[in-house]
């Protein structure tokens, strides 16, 4: 599971900037970069920081902890073009699709 890149699509799926995102969650904007552009370390994190930003992203934290979330194909290629800004296209791709599916039965994560 590419946990990181997991929360990076769900961020810019709901339209929110990593600043946004740390004010959100409550936590520093280099914290909350380090979670999502670092693999492993969100798995690794502190559990209140890890809880609040699964929260903000919409995403169920017993399942996202036990790897049942991944990305979708759209989700892949938006994700896989490294850690700086995305272009206006790929961010209108993203808003019409959720990134983001349960492994188990296909149904989306129910947000």
């Amino acid at each position: 599971m590419e946990e990181n890149k997991i929360i990076k699509a769900m961020r810019i799926y709901l339209g929110m900037s990593q600043a946004e995102a740390a004010h959100k969650c409550g936590i520093p904007l280099s914290i909350y970069a380090k979670y999502e552009n670092i693999s492993g370390t969100i798995l690794n994190g502190h559990f209140d920081a890890v809880y609040r930003i699964l929260v903000v992203m919409q995403l169920h934290p017993k399942k996202f902890l036990h790897g049942k979330y991944e990305l979708t194909e759209v989700g892949r290629k938006i994700t896989s073009r490294g850690t700086g800004p995305i272009n206006r296209a790929s961010r209108e791709e993203l808003k019409k699709c959720r990134p983001v599916i349960l492994k188990k039965g296909g149904k989306s994560n129910g947000s």
